[in-house]
C-alpha cells in the first residue's frame, strides 16, 4: 500500500521520491504540489541567459530561509 501523498509535505514527498525514483504516482503528486504553490516562480525559455543571476537569487533566498528556521527553533 502506498503512502498518502496528499498528506505529505513537499519535503517528505521529495525524500520519498528520492528513495522510490520509479514511483510515477509520487512524482505526479509532487508536480501537483508544485503547481498548486502560489509562490512557485515560472521562467520562460528566454530566461536561460539569466541562469547565473536566477540561481544566485535562489541560493540567497534559500540561505535566508535556513537562517530563519534556525533562529526560530
Amino acid at each position: 500500500m502506498k503512502p498518502d501523498f496528499d498528506a505529505m509535505t513537499r519535503k517528505e514527498l521529495r525524500a520519498y521520491i528520492l528513495q522510490h525514483r520509479d514511483d510515477g504516482d509520487a512524482i505526479h503528486a509532487m508536480v501537483l504540489k508544485i503547481k498548486a504553490d502560489p509562490n512557485t516562480k515560472w521562467y520562460a525559455p528566454e530566461d536561460t541567459d539569466r541562469f547565473p543571476e536566477i540561481y544566485a537569487e535562489h541560493m540567497r533566498l534559500r540561505e535566508e530561509r535556513r537562517r530563519k528556521e534556525q533562529s526560530d527553533s
